[in-house]
C-alpha cells in the first residue's frame, strides 16, 4: 500500500513539473508583441496586443509638434482683431497654443513695435508681426526694411517670424513696403510672409481704406491661425 502511494506521489509531481514548464514557455512567446506594439505575424496576434499596435500607428502619423508659444506685435488693426468675433488671443488658445502674448496699440509704428519685441525677449515659439501701415505715410521703405532687420535680430534663429503684409486702399501705395517684406523674407530663413493682401477682400475695408469691418477682422484672425497651421 505504501509503495503504491509513493508511486502515485511521484507521478503527480512529474505531472505538475511538466505543466509548469509548458505554461512558462507559452507565456514567454507573446510578451514582445505587446510591449513593443508590433505584430510580425498578424494571424497569431492576441486581442490584448491589438490596442497597443493601433496606438503606435496613431502616434507615428502625428509628426507635427504643437506650437507652444506665440507672440503677436501689432497696431490698431490687431486691436480690432481683439475686439470683433472671437479675439485673436482666445482663438490661439483655443487652437492649443499654451502661451499667447498679443501686444497691440493704436498708431504704433514699426520702430515702436520692434522695440516692444526686443523688450519681450522671445526665446522660442513663433512671432507674428503685423506692422507697417503707420509707416506708409513716411514714404521710406528702406527705413522700414531696417526695422525688419531689427526684428529678426531680436529673436534667436530658431524662432519663426511671420510678417503680415499690408492691405490698404489709400492715396499712397503700400506696394514698396510689401516688396520690402518679401525681400527680407528671401534673406532670412526664419522669416516668412503672411500674404494677407492676396487673401483679403475689398469688401472688408472701411471707408478710410485702412481699417477693417467687423467681418474683415474676423477673417483676419482666421487667416493668421491658418498661416500658423492651427486650423
Amino acid at each position: 500500500m505504501l509503495t503504491k502511494q509513493k508511486s502515485a506521489l511521484k507521478f503527480f509531481s512529474f505531472l505538475c513539473f511538466t505543466l509548469s514548464v509548458l505554461l512558462l514557455s507559452c507565456g514567454r512567446s507573446e510578451s514582445p508583441l505587446e510591449v513593443h506594439g508590433e505584430s510580425k505575424t498578424p494571424e497569431s496576434t492576441t486581442p490584448e496586443s491589438t490596442p497597443i499596435i493601433q496606438q503606435a500607428e496613431v502616434v507615428s502619423k502625428t509628426s507635427k509638434l504643437p506650437l507652444h508659444s506665440v507672440v503677436v506685435i501689432g497696431d490698431s488693426l490687431t486691436v480690432g482683431s481683439e475686439m470683433y468675433g472671437v479675439s485673436l488671443t482666445r482663438s490661439l488658445l483655443n487652437a492649443g497654443v499654451l502661451d499667447v502674448i498679443v501686444s497691440a496699440e493704436n498708431g504704433r509704428t514699426t520702430s515702436e513695435g520692434v522695440s516692444k519685441l526686443e523688450e519681450s525677449m522671445v526665446v522660442d515659439g513663433a512671432v507674428v508681426i503685423a506692422l507697417g501701415t503707420n509707416d506708409v505715410a513716411t514714404a521710406d521703405p528702406n527705413f522700414f526694411g531696417s526695422q525688419i532687420d531689427r526684428a529678426v535680430a531680436a529673436v534667436p534663429e530658431t524662432v519663426k517670424i511671420f510678417w503680415l503684409n499690408l492691405y490698404t486702399d489709400q492715396w499712397i501705395s503700400d506696394d514698396a513696403y510689401n516688396a520690402k517684406i518679401i525681400e527680407k523674407a528671401n534673406t532670412y530663413p526664419n522669416l516668412s510672409v503672411m500674404d494677407f493682401e492676396s487673401f483679403a477682400s475689398p469688401s472688408w475695408l472701411e471707408e478710410d481704406g485702412v481699417h477693417l469691418t467687423p467681418d474683415g477682422y474676423i477673417q483676419r484672425t482666421r487667416f493668421i491661425l491658418q498661416e500658423l497651421g492651427l486650423n
